[in-house]
């Protein structure tokens, strides 16, 4: 599965206290910055991989502060499960992910972090492989618990059809039973005396 997103980041250093103030806590950029890669493994799994980038703007709350701004990026790879696995349909499909990435920000410091990353959210297909996702995580520094921060993501989707199914041969095709046919004699079998 192939997405591109928008990315809001939230590092304003109070935790969930301003989550809903849009003006001064949230990083949304205008276009979409973000790409993801989800491979499918078996029974829900899957391994996903995603890249963002964004900017702090001046005046934002950025780790308590409104004097920095910078660029963002971030990159990060998960093991997710999906739900629509287990409801036995895919039209909605809610998800759970847990994984390590690299995040770099020039407003923060260290501006360079390794940490844990860990989120939810949900795809809901459109129709002929194209759907919206929406998801949300928690980003924890590894080295500095002041480096943490949420990350959410909406966007495209679009669910590469399976590859690998092997197309059948329409000459091997059980229909054509005269290629199937038993043989009307018996093998003569062996008796042990």
């Amino acid at each position: 599965m192939l997405g591109v997103y928008w990315n809001n980041v939230i590092d304003d250093g109070h935790g969930g206290t301003y989550l809903m103030d849009t003006k001064k806590s949230w990083n949304l950029p205008k276009l979409p910055s973000a790409v993801n890669v989800d491979v499918y493994l078996l029974k829900g799994m899957s391994i996903d991989v995603i890249g963002s980038h964004n900017y702090y703007e001046l005046g934002k709350r950025i780790d308590k502060d409104t004097t920095v701004s910078g660029q963002f990026f971030s990159f990060k790879t998960h093991f997710k499960y999906s739900f629509g696995y287990i409801l036995e349909q895919q039209w909605f499909d809610p998800f759970t992910f847990a994984g390590v990435g690299y995040t770099g920000r020039e407003a923060i410091d260290p501006q360079s972090m390794f940490g844990l990353s860990f989120g939810a959210g949900f795809n809901l297909m459109i129709g002929g492989g194209l759907g919206i996702q929406v998801r949300g995580s928690g980003n924890i520094g590894v080295l500095s618990k002041d480096s943490n921060y949420g990350h959410a993501h909406f966007g495209l989707i679009y669910k590469v059809p399976d590859l690998d199914k092997k197309k059948s041969n329409h000459f091997t095709k059980r229909k054509y039973q005269w290629g199937f046919k038993r043989p009307r004699y018996r093998k003569p079998s062996s008796r042990r005396m």
